[in-house]
């Protein structure tokens, strides 16, 4: 995002909470040229939930957060929920993945040299990844983009996951 602002690193919205806005648009316009989802406005309530949220990291954070929320939008409005829903389902996913594990705890506790996280995460990240290519239709820059990693990062985890992608 080019502006006017002082640059990323040192720039914190505390002290310039007017840019919030500004960025914000700045960032869905940007998420509709690289990710292609559509245009949406953010509602008066999305914007006073991004004007009060205590933004911890610089605008990277808030391009990232908006970005997320163009993708996880249904509507053409970005509501308060399409930035609320990564940290509920964050915490869901967390508490499904617990209730599995700890029943997986409770066979494996007889073992005396069991790697249950080189087990356990292989696979997980495994089903996230095929998820996400699912769901953006084996695009891998629309998937690496919606993971949050690099399109490198993520052909290279395709590659070592074993992960059938099927061409267009």
């Amino acid at each position: 995002m080019t502006d006017n602002t002082p640059d990323s690193s040192s720039f914190s919205f505390n002290d310039h909470k007017e840019e919030i806005i500004p960025c914000a648009t700045q960032a869905i316009q940007a998420a509709h040229e690289q990710i292609g989802t559509d245009i949406k406005e953010l509602t008066k309530e999305a914007q006073e939930f991004l004007l009060a949220y205590e933004w911890t990291g610089d605008k990277k954070e808030l391009e990232m957060a908006v970005k997320r929320a163009c993708v996880l939008s249904t509507g053409p409005y970005l509501e308060v929920e399409d930035f609320d829903l990564k940290h509920r389902q964050a915490r869901s996913i967390g508490k499904f993945i617990e209730t599995r594990l700890k029943g997986f705890m409770r066979n494996i506790k007889r073992f005396e040299s069991f790697n249950l996280y080189d087990m356990v995460i292989p696979e997980v990240e495994k089903a996230l990844i095929i998820m996400v290519l699912k769901e953006t239709k084996g695009n891998q820059i629309k998937a690496a983009m919606l993971l949050g990693i690099n399109r490198n990062t993520l052909r290279s985890k395709i590659k070592k996951l074993g992960i059938k992608v099927k061409s267009k």
